[in-house]
């Protein structure tokens, strides 16, 4: 990717601060905060997902492509309080983005991040947009099922995962929630493309540690032989050791769940 059409320019209108690729029609910017931001209807749009947060699919007829809208929900007393202190997802997830394309790792190409906050610094809306990947498959499709008919695409891209985890890792970037749920794979058949969504919780460290690396890589679950070929090809010369400790990592962090969800249970507290 060339890096130069990849700068990002800031600006506030109307009290809303925008933060778009550099390179992108000024009129879609507008064209997005009047129909968008707005909540009028728009044509050729898709809700993808609508839960903890809310995924759309646009056709955008200035770009003359599909984007993907990631609008953050803001309900929680608790994220309305941190986040007038600290970067927004939508901030953390372009920073994330951009860190993954300098060292070559893909993710839907950042377009920019459009917020508003209010008098106190109360995100009022955030939005982090992209290119939408038009991908085959998401790797929780086939790993969930650990006796799947096509279970062979996890084996087969276990090596490559493997090594672009430990570029990651290598650039000190940790993803925060690797899982299979959140990597998408793009034209298999030819050559495989691995894409990282859902980088809010990422973080780029000024040094990491071994325990942040195997707390990055602790919600990652295969089958033992994929998890051989996968620790193989992150560490050829450490793999028992981080296979090792990645197990007992897991198994630490199920224990904490289940605990979690037993006082949610008890205490009548709702799963987001």
């Amino acid at each position: 990717m060339n890096l130069k059409n990849n700068s990002f320019i800031t600006y506030k209108k109307n009290e809303i601060t925008i933060t778009v690729r550099s390179d992108l029609d000024s009129n879609w910017v507008n064209s997005f905060l009047d129909k968008f931001c707005d909540d009028k209807d728009i044509e050729n749009t898709k809700v993808l997902y609508d839960k903890r947060n809310t995924i759309t699919k646009i056709a955008d007829p200035i770009l003359q492509k599909e984007i993907a809208v990631k609008e953050f929900h803001l309900k929680k007393t608790y994220d309305q309080l941190r986040f007038r202190m600290l970067p927004s997802k939508a901030e953390r997830s372009l920073k994330i983005a951009r860190a993954l394309q300098k060292i070559g790792l893909k993710t839907p190409a950042p377009l920019a991040v459009i917020e508003k906050r209010g008098k106190t610094k109360e995100l009022i809306f955030s939005y982090y947009i992209t290119d939408y990947v038009d991908y085959d498959f998401n790797l929780l499709d086939i790993a969930k099922d650990f006796k799947h008919p096509e279970r062979y695409k996890i084996k087969e891209i276990m090596p490559q995962l493997g090594k672009e985890v430990k570029r990651m890792h290598q650039a000190n970037i940790v993803h925060n929630d690797l899982h299979a749920g959140n990597i998408l794979v793009k034209d298999f058949e030819t050559k495989a493309k691995l894409y990282y969504i859902d980088l809010n919780r990422g973080r780029v460290k000024d040094n990491l540690s071994e325990k942040e690396k195997i707390d990055d890589l602790k919600r990652l679950k295969f089958t033992d032989q994929e998890k051989k070929i996968f620790f193989k090809n992150y560490s050829p010369g450490k793999w028992k050791y981080y296979k090792k400790e990645v197990s007992e990592a897991r198994q630490k962090r199920r224990r904490f769940v289940n605990a979690k969800n037993k006082i949610r249970k008890f205490l009548g507290i709702k799963k987001d």
